[in-house]
Protein backbone atom coordinates (compact mmCIF):
# COMPACT_ATOMS: atom_id res chain seq x y z
CA UNK A 1 0.00 0.00 0.00
CA UNK A 2 1.30 3.42 -0.95
CA UNK A 3 -1.53 5.98 -1.12
CA UNK A 4 -1.43 9.81 -1.09
CA UNK A 5 -4.35 11.79 0.38
CA UNK A 6 -5.11 15.53 0.30
CA UNK A 7 -7.14 17.69 2.69
CA UNK A 8 -8.12 21.33 2.06
CA UNK A 9 -9.93 23.00 4.93
CA UNK A 10 -10.91 26.52 6.09
CA UNK A 11 -11.25 27.70 9.69
CA UNK A 12 -12.61 30.91 11.20
CA UNK A 13 -10.81 32.82 13.94
CA UNK A 14 -12.70 34.62 16.69
CA UNK A 15 -11.18 37.91 15.53
CA UNK A 16 -9.54 39.44 12.47
CA UNK A 17 -5.92 38.38 12.22
CA UNK A 18 -3.02 40.62 11.30
CA UNK A 19 -0.39 37.87 11.08
CA UNK A 20 0.37 34.32 12.14
CA UNK A 21 3.33 34.36 14.52
CA UNK A 22 3.68 30.58 14.80
CA UNK A 23 2.00 27.51 13.37
CA UNK A 24 2.61 23.76 13.47
CA UNK A 25 0.87 20.52 12.53
CA UNK A 26 0.84 17.23 14.41
CA UNK A 27 -1.39 14.18 14.20
CA UNK A 28 -2.92 11.48 16.37
CA UNK A 29 -3.89 8.12 14.92
CA UNK A 30 -5.14 4.64 15.75
CA UNK A 31 -6.25 1.51 13.91
CA UNK A 32 -9.87 0.51 14.35
CA UNK A 33 -11.66 -2.22 12.35
CA UNK A 34 -9.19 -2.02 9.44
CA UNK A 35 -9.46 1.79 9.36
CA UNK A 36 -6.67 4.24 10.17
CA UNK A 37 -8.49 7.07 11.93
CA UNK A 38 -7.30 10.17 13.73
CA UNK A 39 -6.92 13.93 13.59
CA UNK A 40 -4.44 16.48 12.34
CA UNK A 41 -3.89 19.16 14.98
CA UNK A 42 -3.04 22.60 13.62
CA UNK A 43 -2.03 25.02 16.35
CA UNK A 44 -0.09 28.21 16.96
CA UNK A 45 -0.64 31.87 17.79
CA UNK A 46 -1.31 35.16 16.02
CA UNK A 47 -1.33 38.93 16.43
CA UNK A 48 -4.51 40.98 16.14
CA UNK A 49 -2.73 44.22 15.17
CA UNK A 50 0.57 45.18 13.64
CA UNK A 51 1.75 47.02 16.74
CA UNK A 52 0.24 44.56 19.24
CA UNK A 53 2.61 42.61 21.45
CA UNK A 54 -0.14 40.31 22.69
CA UNK A 55 -0.68 37.01 20.98
CA UNK A 56 -3.77 34.84 20.79
CA UNK A 57 -3.51 31.06 20.75
CA UNK A 58 -5.44 28.92 18.28
CA UNK A 59 -5.94 25.20 17.68
CA UNK A 60 -7.95 23.45 14.97
CA UNK A 61 -8.50 19.75 14.39
CA UNK A 62 -8.98 18.00 11.05
CA UNK A 63 -10.23 14.38 11.19
CA UNK A 64 -9.11 11.69 8.74
CA UNK A 65 -10.29 8.14 8.05
CA UNK A 66 -8.38 5.80 5.71
CA UNK A 67 -9.64 2.30 4.92
CA UNK A 68 -6.85 -0.29 4.96
CA UNK A 69 -7.30 -3.31 2.68
CA UNK A 70 -7.34 -6.68 4.41
CA UNK A 71 -4.32 -7.83 2.41
CA UNK A 72 -2.16 -5.19 4.14
CA UNK A 73 -0.28 -6.03 7.33
CA UNK A 74 -1.83 -3.67 9.88
CA UNK A 75 1.31 -3.68 12.03
CA UNK A 76 3.23 -2.12 9.14
CA UNK A 77 0.83 0.77 8.43
CA UNK A 78 2.42 4.22 8.73
CA UNK A 79 1.25 7.80 8.06
CA UNK A 80 3.60 10.58 6.97
CA UNK A 81 2.71 14.25 6.40
CA UNK A 82 4.40 15.13 3.09
CA UNK A 83 3.19 18.73 2.61
CA UNK A 84 1.57 21.44 4.73
CA UNK A 85 0.80 25.01 3.70
CA UNK A 86 -1.64 27.74 4.72
CA UNK A 87 -3.09 31.11 3.72
CA UNK A 88 -4.80 33.72 5.88
CA UNK A 89 -7.51 36.18 4.84
CA UNK A 90 -8.71 38.45 7.65
CA UNK A 91 -10.46 36.03 10.02
CA UNK A 92 -10.12 32.87 7.88
CA UNK A 93 -7.32 30.31 7.85
CA UNK A 94 -7.10 27.99 4.81
CA UNK A 95 -4.85 24.94 5.21
CA UNK A 96 -3.61 22.38 2.71
CA UNK A 97 -2.40 18.99 3.97
CA UNK A 98 -0.98 16.12 1.94
CA UNK A 99 -0.17 12.84 3.65
CA UNK A 100 1.09 9.40 2.65
CA UNK A 101 -0.18 6.10 4.06
CA UNK A 102 2.04 3.07 3.52
CA UNK A 103 1.86 -0.61 4.51
CA UNK A 104 3.33 -3.95 3.57
CA UNK A 105 0.97 -5.94 1.36
CA UNK A 106 0.50 -9.70 1.64
CA UNK A 107 0.43 -10.68 -2.02
CA UNK A 108 -1.22 -14.04 -1.51
CA UNK A 109 -4.27 -12.92 0.48
CA UNK A 110 -7.01 -11.52 -1.74
CA UNK A 111 -10.08 -9.44 -0.99
CA UNK A 112 -10.81 -8.17 -4.50
CA UNK A 113 -11.17 -10.43 -7.54
CA UNK A 114 -8.79 -8.13 -9.43
CA UNK A 115 -6.08 -8.88 -6.83
CA UNK A 116 -6.51 -12.61 -7.45
CA UNK A 117 -6.34 -12.11 -11.23
CA UNK A 118 -3.13 -10.09 -10.86
CA UNK A 119 -1.60 -12.91 -8.82
CA UNK A 120 -2.52 -15.48 -11.47
CA UNK A 121 -1.20 -13.37 -14.33
CA UNK A 122 2.15 -12.97 -12.58
CA UNK A 123 2.57 -16.67 -11.77
CA UNK A 124 2.98 -19.71 -14.01
CA UNK A 125 -0.30 -21.37 -13.00
CA UNK A 126 -3.45 -23.05 -14.24
CA UNK A 127 -7.02 -23.00 -12.86
CA UNK A 128 -9.50 -25.87 -13.03
CA UNK A 129 -12.98 -26.53 -11.65
CA UNK A 130 -12.60 -28.77 -8.60
CA UNK A 131 -16.12 -30.19 -8.98
CA UNK A 132 -15.11 -31.86 -12.25
CA UNK A 133 -11.88 -33.23 -10.76
CA UNK A 134 -9.87 -32.30 -13.88
CA UNK A 135 -6.14 -31.67 -13.88
CA UNK A 136 -4.41 -30.17 -16.87
CA UNK A 137 -0.97 -31.67 -16.45
CA UNK A 138 -1.10 -32.70 -20.10
CA UNK A 139 -1.22 -29.02 -21.17
CA UNK A 140 2.07 -27.50 -22.40
CA UNK A 141 4.07 -26.14 -19.47
CA UNK A 142 4.88 -22.91 -21.29
CA UNK A 143 1.21 -21.91 -21.61
CA UNK A 144 0.45 -19.30 -18.93
CA UNK A 145 -2.82 -18.45 -17.26
CA UNK A 146 -2.66 -14.95 -18.76
CA UNK A 147 -2.89 -16.50 -22.24
CA UNK A 148 -5.97 -18.48 -21.23
CA UNK A 149 -7.68 -15.43 -19.74
CA UNK A 150 -7.21 -13.43 -22.95
CA UNK A 151 -8.59 -16.24 -25.14
CA UNK A 152 -12.32 -15.99 -24.37
CA UNK A 153 -13.20 -18.67 -26.90
CA UNK A 154 -11.11 -21.40 -25.30
CA UNK A 155 -12.52 -24.20 -23.16
CA UNK A 156 -10.19 -23.16 -20.34
CA UNK A 157 -11.84 -19.71 -20.26
CA UNK A 158 -15.20 -21.39 -19.54
CA UNK A 159 -13.62 -23.10 -16.55
CA UNK A 160 -12.11 -19.83 -15.28
CA UNK A 161 -15.51 -18.10 -15.38
CA UNK A 162 -17.02 -20.89 -13.25
CA UNK A 163 -14.32 -20.87 -10.58
CA UNK A 164 -15.61 -20.00 -7.10
CA UNK A 165 -14.99 -21.28 -3.57
CA UNK A 166 -13.90 -24.70 -4.85
CA UNK A 167 -11.22 -23.32 -7.20
CA UNK A 168 -7.71 -24.76 -7.15
CA UNK A 169 -4.48 -23.49 -8.61
CA UNK A 170 -1.92 -25.87 -10.14
CA UNK A 171 1.26 -23.87 -9.71
CA UNK A 172 4.10 -25.05 -11.94
CA UNK A 173 7.13 -25.43 -9.69
CA UNK A 174 9.24 -27.42 -12.14
CA UNK A 175 8.94 -29.05 -15.51
CA UNK A 176 7.34 -32.22 -14.11
CA UNK A 177 5.91 -30.90 -10.85
CA UNK A 178 2.51 -29.35 -10.11
CA UNK A 179 1.59 -28.00 -6.69
CA UNK A 180 -2.14 -27.72 -5.99
CA UNK A 181 -3.70 -24.90 -3.97
CA UNK A 182 -7.29 -24.24 -2.96
CA UNK A 183 -8.66 -20.68 -3.04
CA UNK A 184 -11.15 -20.37 -0.19
CA UNK A 185 -13.58 -17.43 -0.09
CA UNK A 186 -14.41 -16.52 3.52
CA UNK A 187 -18.12 -16.73 4.35
CA UNK A 188 -19.95 -15.01 7.25
CA UNK A 189 -20.17 -18.33 9.08
CA UNK A 190 -16.47 -19.17 8.71
CA UNK A 191 -13.98 -19.18 11.55
CA UNK A 192 -10.28 -19.96 11.48
CA UNK A 193 -11.00 -23.24 13.26
CA UNK A 194 -13.74 -24.26 10.80
CA UNK A 195 -11.50 -23.53 7.80
CA UNK A 196 -8.68 -25.62 9.27
CA UNK A 197 -11.13 -28.45 9.92
CA UNK A 198 -12.65 -28.22 6.45
CA UNK A 199 -9.29 -28.60 4.72
CA UNK A 200 -7.74 -30.84 7.38
CA UNK A 201 -4.80 -28.51 8.00
CA UNK A 202 -3.23 -26.98 11.10
CA UNK A 203 -3.28 -23.31 12.01
CA UNK A 204 0.47 -23.13 11.36
CA UNK A 205 -0.02 -24.51 7.85
CA UNK A 206 -2.76 -21.96 7.18
CA UNK A 207 -0.51 -19.13 8.36
CA UNK A 208 2.29 -20.23 6.04
CA UNK A 209 0.42 -18.68 3.11
CA UNK A 210 -1.98 -16.23 4.73
CA UNK A 211 -2.31 -13.48 7.30
CA UNK A 212 -5.28 -14.87 9.24
CA UNK A 213 -5.18 -12.79 12.40
CA UNK A 214 -8.56 -11.38 11.38
CA UNK A 215 -11.00 -12.81 8.83
CA UNK A 216 -13.20 -10.60 6.68
CA UNK A 217 -16.10 -11.65 4.47
CA UNK A 218 -15.08 -12.44 0.85
CA UNK A 219 -11.40 -12.60 1.78
CA UNK A 220 -9.52 -15.06 -0.44
CA UNK A 221 -7.25 -17.53 1.38
CA UNK A 222 -4.72 -19.80 -0.32
CA UNK A 223 -4.63 -23.33 1.10
CA UNK A 224 -2.15 -25.93 -0.09
CA UNK A 225 -3.24 -29.52 -0.62
CA UNK A 226 -2.43 -31.67 2.37
CA UNK A 227 0.19 -33.55 0.38
CA UNK A 228 1.94 -30.25 -0.45
CA UNK A 229 1.93 -28.74 3.05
Amino acid sequence: MNEVYVIDKEFLFKNSVHSITSISIEHEQKLENSHLIGEFIISGDYRLHEVSINREDFSFRVPFDVEIKSNVNLDSVELEITDFSYNINEDELAVHVEYLVTGEQNLIEFVEESDLEDFLKNNDAEIVNLSEQIRYEEEPKEEKISDLIKDESSEERDHIDEVDKETIIDNVKAEENFVTYHIHTVLPSDTIESICSQYNISLNDLKKLNNVDELTINMKLIIADEENV
